[in-house]
């Protein structure tokens, strides 16, 4: 199976569905909406992952930080079931990070559950990624998360 990778340019409605059918298997009642999907892409940056059939599965967003516009954050990546274990979204992520510098992108940031040790292993290990603080209930009670940075 073949998976390419481009940066989202224009939102078709079939796209949308694609990506909310992405985002729904990947993290169902925590899933991105359409309310968030459209403004990331006209205002950040959308970057999917298509099978030979031209079929996204898979997707990463960014936002520029307005504090410092050399800083991008990246706010999630879905990846379809099916394609999880095969290094779909590290490609990816790896395909975003490099496209980023082309709009003067120099460090991206996330925050990631530190109980997430698969995510953890993948921006630590594969991307280089480290760990430069930690915030307590950052999405509420007991919702704590690492804040990791790569510099581009």
């Amino acid at each position: 199976m073949t998976i390419t990778f481009r940066a989202v340019d224009k939102l078709s409605g079939e796209l949308l569905s694609n990506i909310l059918d992405i985002e729904q298997e990947a993290f169902g009642d925590a899933a991105l909406n359409e309310y968030v999907i459209v403004p990331l892409m006209r205002y950040g940056k959308v970057y999917i992952a298509v099978d030979e059939d031209d079929v996204p599965v898979a997707c990463a967003y960014f936002m520029r930080s307005m504090a410092d516009i050399s800083v991008a954050y990246l706010m999630s990546v879905a990846v379809l079931p099916m394609f999880r274990g095969q290094n779909v979204g590290t490609a990816l992520l790896n395909y975003s990070l490099a496209n980023l510098k082309r709009y003067g992108i120099t460090r991206v940031m996330l925050t990631v559950d530190p109980a997430n040790f698969n995510a953890l292993s993948v921006y630590r290990e594969k991307l280089g990624f480290t760990v430069v603080d930690s915030v307590k209930d950052e999405y509420g009670p007991g919702e704590d998360r690492l804040v990791m940075s790569k510099d581009l």
